[in-house]
């Protein structure tokens, strides 16, 4: 713990992400590094529709299949246990668009309602049978963010991010949305002093951080009223983590019921009308985005002793390369 702390004092992460990272006081500063802006252009050059542009390939193809394996395994779990997820963010995108991961993508990001987001970590917050590799923890800054992630113990970053999403006490309409939008963050904007100020308390305390986030949501988002989910109201995403979407609220019918999606060759759970989701998120995402480069994990991180750990940890899904 302490020397995570004195990482966020002064210190310099070159190695484990694309970017080069520098902590200052507890400041990050983020710069891509030159390689990785290189490699993001070629993506443009290919002469061809944005759904046939090709897969992934060495290591960032296995930084993907071994959070697909961690991504399995936590399906696998949430049938065992009645519990619901579905494809967030770009991994909802890359099913539509590309049947799988986006080609640059390096990640995996699910969604869950907080009923069953707080049953799952509950459930294996103390480990995860038969899977020893593998345990949960939260990506904390102790400030504005705070959502779990399943994370392998030796595989450097690969891990699977897993999104809270709330429901309101009530349907709303569009405009109803936006409004409620902005107070919150007009809300968080006010508390930033506040939540900066005691960024060291909460730095390595989730469950306080976590507490935090449910006042939060009590008093400024439901107002004091209790959800019921039977009447259908709209979704919201829980503020957990930092977002750049307007409106935070789905119609209800966006979400459920569920339905399912080819990823890679497996069926996973998805939005009802991942159109209309997903449009929300990006916007019109059939276009070639600027920022074609993965985010989470440096390529070469992988390379001697730690090559050979990601080349067995995805044995078993040879048949995907």
């Amino acid at each position: 713990m302490k020397g995570n702390f004195l990482k966020y004092i002064f210190s310099v992460d070159w190695k484990s992400t694309n970017r080069i990272i520098i902590y200052i006081l507890g400041i990050r500063i983020r710069f891509l590094k030159p390689n990785v802006k290189n490699s993001a252009a070629k993506y443009s050059e290919f002469n061809c529709p944005i759904t046939e542009i090709p897969k992934a390939e060495g290591v960032l193809r296995k930084i993907q299949l071994a959070n697909l394996k961690i991504t399995l395994i936590f399906k696998k779990l949430c049938e065992e246990n009645g519990l619901k997820y579905w494809l967030d963010y770009g991994n909802a995108l890359g099913a539509v668009r590309h049947k799988g991961y986006i080609p640059w993508d390096d990640d995996i990001d699910l969604g869950m309602m907080r009923d069953d987001y707080e049953k799952f970590i509950e459930l294996y917050k103390d480990g995860i049978p038969n899977h020893d590799e593998l345990y949960l923890d939260f990506d904390n800054n102790g400030r504005n963010k705070c959502f779990l992630k399943i994370k392998h113990k030796t595989l450097t970053n690969i891990a699977i991010d897993i999104f809270p999403y709330d429901y309101f006490y009530k349907q709303t309409t569009a405009q109803e949305k936006l409004e409620i939008t902005s107070e919150i963050n007009r809300t968080l904007y006010q508390k930033r002093f506040f939540f900066k100020l005691l960024q060291p308390i909460y730095l390595h305390c989730p469950d306080l951080m976590r507490k935090r986030i449910f006042k939060f949501r009590d008093e400024v988002i439901l107002k004091g009223n209790v959800a019921n989910p039977q009447n259908q109201p709209s979704i919201i995403f829980g503020i957990d983590y930092p977002h750049s979407i307007n409106p935070y609220l789905y119609d209800y019918d966006i979400i459920f019921p569920l339905s399912t999606i080819n990823y890679e060759g497996y069926e996973l759970s998805c939005p009802n009308k991942i159109h209309e989701f997903l449009t929300q998120i990006y916007g019109d995402y059939m276009v070639l985005p600027q920022d074609c480069y993965s985010r989470h994990v440096s390529t070469g991180a992988f390379e001697g002793k730690m090559g050979q750990l990601i080349d067995d940890y995805i044995s078993d899904l040879a048949d995907k390369f």
